[in-house]
C-alpha cells in the first residue's frame, strides 16, 4: 500500500515538474501567441461565416437582379413609346406642332417602326415644308405597314402640294381602294386643291373609276 503511494506521489512529482517547465516555455514564448491562436481561431470563424453569408446573399439576389433586364426592359420601352406618342399627340391636336414632332422623334428613338409616329411626323413635316423628309418618313410607315391608309393619303396631299398630279392621284387612289372614307376627306381637303377639276380625280371621289 505505502509503495504503490510512494509510486504514485513519485510520478506525480515528475508530472508536475515537467508540467512547470512546458508551461513556463510555453508562458515565455507562447502565451501570447497561444492568445493569437485563439483569437485567429475567432477571427477566422467569423471571417468564414462573413464569406458564407455574403455568397448565400449573391446567391440568392443576384439572378434575380441578373434576369430584371431581360424581363422588363423591352415591355418598359414599348410602354414609354407609347406614352411619349399619346403626349405627341395632344401637342398634336393643341397645334403645339414643335412640341409634338419633338415627342414624336423621342417615341421613335424608343421604337422605330411605331408607324402611327412616323405617319404624324409625316404630317408635321408637310405642314413645315420638309416635303423630303415627309416623303420618307410616310415611305417607311408604308414599308412597315403596307395596309395603312393614312400615309397614303398623306403623301397624295404631299405630291398634290408640290404640284405633281400624277403621284398625288396615285396615293390617292390607294388610299380610296384602302378605305372609302378617303374619297370622303378628299372632297373637303385643301392640301389636293392642285387635283380639283381633273377629271380623274373628280371620278375618284364620285365613287366611279376605281377598278
Amino acid at each position: 500500500m505505502s509503495y504503490i503511494h510512494e509510486a504514485l506521489k513519485k510520478a506525480q512529482k515528475e508530472r508536475d515538474g515537467r508540467y512547470q517547465e512546458y508551461s513556463g516555455l510555453l508562458f515565455a514564448r507562447g502565451e501570447k501567441t497561444r492568445f493569437f491562436t485563439g483569437r485567429a481561431l475567432w477571427w477566422s470563424s467569423i471571417l468564414l461565416i462573413f464569406i458564407l453569408l455574403a455568397f448565400g446573399s449573391y446567391s440568392w439576389f443576384h439572378p434575380k437582379e441578373r434576369q430584371t433586364p431581360a424581363t422588363t426592359t423591352e415591355p418598359e420601352s414599348a410602354i414609354n413609346a407609347k406614352s411619349l406618342y399619346d403626349r405627341a399627340r395632344i401637342f398634336h391636336k393643341s397645334d403645339r406642332l414643335q412640341d409634338a414632332r419633338r415627342l414624336y422623334q423621342k417615341t421613335l428613338r424608343l421604337d422605330p417602326g411605331y408607324v402611327d409616329a412616323l405617319n404624324n411626323l409625316g404630317v408635321i413635316y408637310i405642314h413645315e415644308k420638309e416635303y423630303s423628309t415627309a416623303q420618307s418618313s410616310l415611305e417607311k410607315a408604308i414599308r412597315l405597314k403596307p395596309r395603312y391608309v393614312d400615309p397614303y393619303y398623306n403623301l397624295a396631299c404631299l405630291y398634290a402640294l408640290k404640284g405633281e398630279v400624277g403621284e398625288s392621284l396615285a396615293h390617292l387612289k390607294k388610299a380610296v381602294l384602302l378605305d372609302q372614307s378617303a374619297r370622303d376627306w378628299a372632297r373637303r381637303d385643301t392640301d389636293l386643291e392642285n387635283l380639283w377639276g381633273v377629271p380623274e380625280f373628280e371620278e375618284m371621289i364620285g365613287g366611279g373609276g376605281m377598278e
